[in-house]
């Protein structure tokens, strides 16, 4: 259910807790090729009320990179706060413009929830926590991981993982096709159906929906929901994609080697 946001909530007492976390690139490589530097922002607030304990309390909670020392950086951070402020739902503004900060994004959410609690006296609490993290950072390439929880009602919370590849010398974040070679597609759903077979202790005949696959279909495509790492491509599949909500997500990884015959040269090694 969703309320418009009221501009003052005179009852909200809110704990702000910011933390700085430098990771500097290497300044003597080559200019198009090092890591980007970043800071990993920490935004933590909490909505206090009156005789509610630590499991009720409504929060809001933020862990993100920070771009710096690169020329698409700021586009890069603007693509992914971007992202940040459409998880939250209640955002009134465009998806991408970066023109919201994440502070005011938890200002938002918890005028969501002071307007949802005057309409409902006995209410659940709201709560969005966000941790993201970054997988690769070399050879112009940027992996970064934005998962995230939240919970506004229901029988249960949602949860999201979402794998954001850009290519730092221009900022574009890259898709699958910029990555593979033409026609990769039935080769690596191969290989992804041999891997999953693999984790799950499946024969090639078992059927992947069955009782030890317990896939909603008989099969397992890739998404476009992809990491470039150290060791690989990792594909991962959130609640609900492939299979009911009990099971969990889905991580499919496959390194550099297993897919050496559909990857693009530039990226059968990353350096």
């Amino acid at each position: 259910m969703k309320h418009s946001a009221h501009a003052v909530y005179a009852a909200a007492i809110f704990t702000v807790v910011i933390v700085f976390v430098t990771a500097c690139g290497n300044n003597n490589a080559n200019d198009t090729l090092r890591p980007l530097g970043y800071e990993m922002k920490s935004i933590d607030k909490i909505f206090q009320e009156e005789d509610k304990g630590a499991e009720s309390e409504t929060y809001f909670k933020c862990r993100y990179p920070v771009f710096f020392d690169g020329t698409h950086a700021e586009a890069i951070n603007r693509y992914l706060q971007g992202w940040i402020a459409d998880s939250t739902v209640f955002v009134p503004v465009p998806w991408g413009s970066g023109s919201i900060a994440i502070e005011d994004l938890a200002d938002n959410f918890f005028a969501e929830y002071d307007s949802f609690r005057k309409d409902f006296p006995v209410s659940w609490p709201y709560q969005f926590e966000l941790d993201g993290s970054v997988l690769l950072n070399r050879s112009g390439i940027l992996t970064v991981d934005l998962s995230y929880y939240a919970y506004t009602g229901g029988a249960h919370g949602n949860s999201h993982s979402e794998y954001f590849v850009f290519e730092t010398i221009t900022g574009k974040r890259l898709g699958l096709h910029d990555v593979f070679e033409p026609g990769f597609g039935d080769r690596l759903n191969k290989l992804i159906d041999s891997r999953f077979r693999q984790m799950k202790g499946l024969t090639p005949t078992d059927r992947l929906d069955g009782e030890k696959g317990m896939l909603f279909e008989n099969f397992i495509h890739y998404n476009h929901n992809f990491a470039l790492t150290e060791e690989g491509v990792s594909f991962f599949y959130n609640n609900y994609e492939i299979t009911a909500y009990a099971f969990g997500p889905t991580k499919i990884d496959l390194s550099y080697s297993d897919l050496s015959d559909i990857l693009k040269q530039e990226f059968r090694k990353i350096k």
